[in-house]
């Protein structure tokens, strides 16, 4: 390859990466940021950006809207598991004609999202799907702790989401999750098809330690209000947990802090001690203020990056084993787990009352996340992936951690998991992590 023929690849995604207001956009940004250092990067839309000016620089930016070829690529046969997708999520005929007739002019795609594998198959060129989430353990998640008609219903939702994977999946040149967990998962229905495991990343210069303590006794979450794992992990968290935390000290407050709150969860706020601060400019005074930062999540999958960004500022975290899950950071050192509330109370008062505790636990929290989690090292990862996928063959690394992010990105499959009845004995960490 000449140093000017550079990898052209075709980015089709569901939203703009802009405002940084969700884990979507925050990683479809950065992924083309970093991406479009080394290639030439086209972004697909299925309508013209609102805010065009925050496109990452070098990023060519496309609107399916503006097609003007008629008619769409035939749909799948209904009883096929990418017609079942179509139905389920809303077919998207112009990004499908868009990819059809545009696609052979870029050396590779990547579909972004979970909703857009389903057009795997009007892809001319080989595809990465990027999917991040894996659908049925977030699916389950959300339905275990419900009635037997959610279950139900959960299950046939499930069942969809399995088959589409793996019809998707077996399709892919690879399919990116952003934790082994969810990989895990995955592993068991899509058979033999490349599973790839890519981390998010955190915007070190954005989330810097702050230049001033922390309010004592202050707690804080901090996380989209309007999204379901976090409105049952805040709700439940006021209920169960911080009524001891505020008996024991009336000074404490909890800070909840985040865009398009609930009712439900704007309720909190006539909880002595808390306080709701909705579609807030800036989560990172918030972030300065807390003394500690809780997750105590139970729902969905992915990757919490919510922890990243509290361990990047030096903050203490409390998490839930759930919202640890596919995370490196050591239990007890570079943050805290807690499961039963009394254990949270125990935790996060623990914290609260130590100061200098407190401040170690942020501070190897912070030098963890710096040296696990980069967007350079995302970027690397799925440039490598993107590269040998269009076909090309990536330079060398020229450190010891871009190489291990391009062995990842190469060979990162979790091991195959077989349905066992029960998961007492797990053999690996990835199947312990997956049965939880």
């Amino acid at each position: 390859m000449t140093p000017a023929a550079r990898l052209r690849v075709l980015v089709a995604a569901m939203r703009e990466p802009w405002p940084l207001n969700s884990g979507g956009r925050l990683h479809l940004h950065h992924v083309l940021r970093t991406l479009a250092a080394h290639a030439e990067v086209t972004l697909l839309l299925p309508n013209a950006p609102q805010f065009p000016d925050r496109i990452p620089r070098g990023v060519r930016c496309l609107s399916a809207a503006t097609s003007v070829q008629p008619g769409a690529p035939e749909p799948r046969p209904p009883w096929s598991p990418l017609g079942g997708a179509e139905r389920h999520f809303g077919p998207r005929p112009a990004l499908a004609e868009r990819l059809a007739r545009l696609g052979r002019a870029y050396d590779v795609i990547l579909l972004n999202g979970a909703v857009l594998g389903q057009l795997i198959r009007f892809c001319p060129r080989p595809a990465i799907w990027n999917p991040q989430d894996e659908l049925v353990l977030a699916t389950w998640r959300d339905v275990e702790t419900g009635g037997w008609r959610r279950r139900l219903s959960g299950l046939r939702r499930a069942a969809l989401y399995a088959l589409y994977e793996r019809a998707v999946a077996q399709r892919a040149a690879a399919t990116v999750f952003v934790s082994r967990v969810d990989a895990a998962w995955a592993r068991r229905w899509c058979g033999d098809a490349r599973l790839a495991v890519i981390a998010n990343g955190v915007d070190h210069d954005y989330f810097r330690p702050a230049d001033r303590p922390p309010r004592p006794g202050t707690v804080a979450f901090i996380g989209s209000l309007e999204f379901p794992p976090n409105i049952d992990a805040v709700t439940r968290f006021v209920a169960e947990v911080w009524p001891a935390l505020h008996a024991a000290n009336p000074a404490r407050r909890l800070l909840i802090v985040g865009r398009s709150p609930v009712p439900a969860v704007r309720a909190l706020a006539a909880v002595p001690g808390v306080a709701v601060h909705a579609d807030v400019p800036d989560v990172r005074p918030f972030l300065a203020e807390a003394a500690v930062v809780v997750v105590p999540t139970r729902k969905g999958g992915g990757l919490k990056n919510k922890i990243l960004e509290a361990c990047a500022v030096g903050r203490p975290v409390v998490a839930s084993p759930r919202a640890l899950g596919g995370l490196t950071a050591r239990p007890g050192r570079d943050l805290l787990v807690a499961g039963t509330a009394a254990d949270w109370q125990a935790k996060v008062a623990r914290l609260l009352d130590h100061p200098e505790f407190a401040a170690a636990v942020g501070a190897r929290g912070r030098a963890w996340v710096r040296a696990a989690h980069t967007w350079e090292r995302t970027g690397a990862q799925f440039s490598a992936l993107l590269a040998e996928a269009g076909g090309r063959h990536p330079r060398r690394c020229s450190s010891g951690a871009d190489a291990a992010a391009l062995a990842s990105s190469r060979a990162a499959r979790c091991p195959p998991l077989r349905l066992r009845p029960a998961c007492a004995a797990p053999r690996t960490v990835v199947e312990e992590l997956a049965c939880r």
